[in-house]
């Protein structure tokens, strides 16, 4: 759901991917060209001519993600993200997209590579990552880059939340991987490969991400862990041929990242249908809540235990928010319908009451006016809302102004 993320995030490199170490200069040319050619030899990609670099400083990174907000996303796209994170409790209310992801990208990018400028960039500041694993990586993006426009790829779907998570994943992914590979090679190891997964706790020496909600850090890791272990997972299938594969025909949703064996037989998710809309509403946001979407949630308003054993079954869903027309605009409440489907009637049951929990979670004020096995009414911080379970599909509408039948 966090398109804005997405698209500063596009080929950085970030801190904690990668190891500690002081800066040490930028590389020469021939180690420039010795490490594509040792990418090359593992994807099979050519190399089409040289890869421009240079060093930036942190102020001028903090400059870059500001003229990359600016550039790709508008005002009204920006509210409406945010608005649709604070609706399903993701953040805080008082949450700064904007800020937090500029200040967070800011702390963490140790390198990138800038797909418009074809040019890559390596921070100059004390402790950053170590030198060779930032060039690696980012080489590893400019070399694909050369075979598959990475800004093509990257922004084809970036309106549809899951299938521009999926594709991160394959841009971060496969660098991770490939970064791996190199290092694995060049210390003589056996194995190309060395998948691995940042699980790490908060360490206190990153306090913007330490700091920041659950599903802003599980979002900025993702491509990079789920990515590699998904390379991984084709790799293994399709040896060489996967690293043009997964450009060629990605997967579409963080579920077929987190589980490779739905990439391959095709599983993509459902589209649940939601209501129609209620007279007197404009459409304000909509879109698709994933696998990673679920999983945090149950995470921050469950268990552990029930994201890891809820989420995965899940097929799909959808959610719209929407506005009153005739109400002036500092007026307007926002009001959120929802849908998920799921693998079978037991888990949507079981979700159906984990939901509870989440509302429970996200509000101040939660009272409920009627409760029974498969349907939930009360009122909330925003308004009055009905969740209903029925076979496979629970049902949400909240924030509305007078009780929801």
């Amino acid at each position: 759901m966090n398109i804005l993320l997405r698209r500063c995030l596009v080929l950085f490199l970030l801190l904690r991917a990668a190891v500690l170490y002081p800066a040490t200069g930028l590389p020469s040319r021939e180690e420039v060209q010795q490490t594509l050619s040792e990418l090359s030899a593992i994807t099979g990609f050519p190399i089409k001519h040289p890869v421009a670099f240079e060093s930036i400083t942190r102020e001028q990174i903090n400059r870059y993600l500001q003229d990359r907000i600016k550039e790709a996303t508008k005002p009204s796209e920006l509210r409406a993200e945010e608005l649709t994170l604070k609706k399903f409790g993701f953040v805080p209310q008082d949450f700064d997209l904007r800020k937090n992801t500029i200040d967070l990208l800011t702390e963490q990018a140790a390198a990138f590579y800038d797909f418009h400028r074809k040019k890559l960039f390596i921070s100059d500041w004390a402790q950053t990552s170590m030198r060779d694993v930032a060039l690696i990586h980012e080489l590893a993006h400019a070399l694909a880059d050369q075979s598959f426009s990475l800004e093509k790829f990257t922004r084809k779907v970036e309106n549809d939340s899951e299938k521009s998570l999926a594709r991160q994943a394959v841009v971060e992914g496969q660098a991770m991987w490939l970064t791996s590979a190199v290092i694995a090679r060049r210390e003589g190891r056996p194995k190309d490969k060395t998948p691995s997964s940042d699980d790490a706790e908060p360490s206190g020496k990153f306090p913007v991400f330490d700091e920041a909600p659950l599903y802003i850090r599980e979002n900025l890791i993702f491509p990079y862990s789920a990515g590699e272990q998904f390379q991984d997972a084709v790799y293994d299938k399709q040896q060489q041929s996967a690293f043009a594969g997964v450009f060629r025909d990605p997967p579409v949703s963080s579920q077929q990242v987190l589980h490779p064996e739905k990439y391959f037989s095709h599983t993509g998710p459902s589209d649940p249908n939601l209501p129609k809309d209620p007279k007197g509403c404009k459409r304000f946001a909509e879109g698709v809540l994933g696998e990673l979407d679920h999983s945090v949630m149950l995470r921050q308003y469950t268990t552990r235990q029930d994201a890891e054993e809820v989420a995965p079954k899940l097929a799909g869903s959808q959610y719209r928010l929407l506005e009153e027309k005739h109400l002036e605009n500092h007026a307007k409440p926002i009001l959120l319908v929802y849908v998920s489907e799921w693998s079978d009637a037991e888990t949507a049951h079981r979700f159906f009451h984990l939901y509870r929990k989440v509302l429970e979670g996200k509000w101040k004020n939660f009272h409920v006016a009627s409760e029974s096995d498969t349907v939930l009414t009360g009122q909330g911080d925003d308004g009055w809302f009905r969740v209903t379970t029925e076979g496979k599909l629970v049902r949400s509408s909240e924030g509305w102004p007078a009780p929801v039948k």
